[in-house]
């Protein structure tokens, strides 16, 4: 005789799962208490081929025990048994996580590795509508946002613990009262974790005292919130398709620990498409980052706007959010990166050394080279001066009689513009004024004719070299940047 559970349906998986490939292999995490042993029974009756995978936390004396449970449970459906020990309360010292998160994550690496080795194409794990109201409260009283309050979804993928291999729930839908009756009814020995009654752990502080409290007001509570979870899922599949279209707009490129954004497409955006934005950048580069602080958020939106007597209003437009990331105005790019990157700069002519200078092609780093031609002609002056590309530039061959070569700039470098009356300015006061940006200015090449500048190279030539109306010699300098 079935067994039915308080939604008017027999007990058994979700739904969601009848198209999947039964034959395919799944590790299922058994803890030994009710909800994992229903999950492997449920599995096991649906013909799906399983390996379980236990790991041993060491927090409490009956750790061992409850891992030679967990076999025998193992044993008596005849499915493979693998079994891993972590000394959890140190893991959680060592990394400055709390005893529950130092939990989850050294769970999963487990399993996922234990995916990775047996070559699974799912992992299982048994939670349950207890599991997904508890989770929802969590996140509600932590203030998080849609992402965090829809709850958990039947499938999913953890990118921190791997890429490929999702994630899967198959009893999301039953209650943990279900499972105990399953188990009862198929005489499937569970354990009693007797940590589950301690409440200095937040989620058994929910479980214990605050959910019943909540039924006080509304008996049908943890329904009415798992009603909520799955409408706000459906809420958030639109949302997230808005999201893909934008992403796609936004993002102008994306490389090794950074992700650069349009920013006149940022600017346009409203404020909550710009907190989605940011939060997936952040996630996608940095997998473990979890709960993203609203007031990160803020601050990133800020840099988009520059707001006036905000904390980010600064000329270097650089701010630190969280998790070793930091956002970077520049120009008409948003960088989202980590400290490690090497942002892009092959947009740039830069230069690591000095070079000698020649007729012909002189290489730069990064792709760009520099081409030198002599030029004879009775008008140069009208060719320099009808130039619009900054750079190409025409040296007047008398005025050019050392040494050319190519450097990067030095610190205290001055040159005299060309068209500033000869007035001689500071290199980094230059850079300034035309907003070259910072990271820029390092490496950036100069022409040098012996030890004076005479070409910031494709920004402006030094006045003293310039080509005059009685030129009729010349060398036409050509910056060139390669496919």
């Amino acid at each position: 005789m079935p067994l039915w559970f308080n939604s008017g349906m027999p007990v058994g998986l979700n739904p969601a799962f009848d198209k999947i490939d039964r034959s395919q292999p799944v590790i299922v995490g058994l803890s030994g208490g009710a909800d994992s042993v229903c999950l492997l029974g449920l599995l096991h009756e649906a013909g799906f081929r399983m390996e379980t995978a236990h790991l041993n936390h060491q927090l409490r004396l009956e750790a061992d025990s409850d891992a030679e449970h967990a076999r025998k449970i193992a044993e008596k459906l005849g499915i493979p048994f693998t079994v891993h020990s972590v000394d959890v309360a140190d893991y959680a010292n060592e990394h400055g996580l709390s005893i529950e998160e130092a939990a989850r994550k050294c769970r999963y690496q487990f399993l996922f590795e234990t995916a990775r080795t047996r070559k699974a194409k799912y992992v299982a794990v048994a939670h349950t509508a207890d599991d997904q109201v508890e989770t929802i409260l969590m996140h509600l009283i932590r203030g998080a946002g849609l992402t965090g309050i829809k709850g958990m979804t039947p499938t999913t993928r953890l990118p921190e613990f791997d890429t490929e291999i999702p994630l899967i729930r198959p009893i999301l839908h039953l209650w943990r009262s279900d499972t105990e009756a399953y188990c009862r009814q198929n005489n499937l020995e569970f354990i009693l974790d007797a940590s589950n009654t301690d409440q200095t752990y937040f989620r058994n502080r929910l479980r214990l005292s605050l959910i019943p409290d909540l039924e006080t007001y509304n008996p049908q509570f943890k329904n009415a919130l798992l009603r909520m979870s799955h409408s706000l899922q459906d809420d958030h599949e639109i949302l997230n398709s808005l999201i893909n279209r934008r992403w796609a707009d936004s993002v102008a490129e994306q490389g090794a620990g950074f992700i650069v954004f349009k920013l006149p497409v940022m600017e346009e955006s409203e404020p909550g498409m710009r907190r989605h934005l940011f939060i997936r950048a952040m996630h996608l580069l940095r997998p473990g980052l979890r709960d993203v602080d609203y007031d990160v958020l803020i601050l990133a939106a800020q840099i988009v706007d520059d707001l006036p007597g905000s904390s980010v209003a600064s000329p270097s437009r650089k701010v630190d959010l969280t998790g070793g990331l930091y956002i970077y105005k520049e120009n008409d790019r948003l960088y989202l990166a980590h400290y490690e990157a090497d942002l892009p700069s092959g947009e740039w002519p830069q230069v690591d050394s000095q070079r000698h200078v020649q007729a012909g092609i002189t290489n730069l780093d990064k792709g760009w080279q520099l081409v030198v031609e002599q030029v004879i002609d009775d008008d140069l002056l009208s060719a320099a001066l009808s130039n619009e590309d900054p750079f190409t530039v025409w040296m007047d061959v008398g005025k050019a009689t050392g040494n050319l070569s190519i450097r990067p700039v030095q610190k205290g470098d001055v040159f005299q513009p060309f068209g500033m009356n000869g007035q001689t300015m500071k290199l980094s006061d230059f850079f300034i004024n035309i907003k070259l940006p910072h990271r820029a200015r390092a490496r950036w090449p100069v022409l040098m004719v012996d030890e004076q500048i005479a070409w910031v190279m494709g920004l402006r030539l030094a006045n003293p070299f310039r080509v005059e109306r009685a030129t009729q010699q010349a060398l036409q300098l050509k910056l060139k940047r390669l496919p």
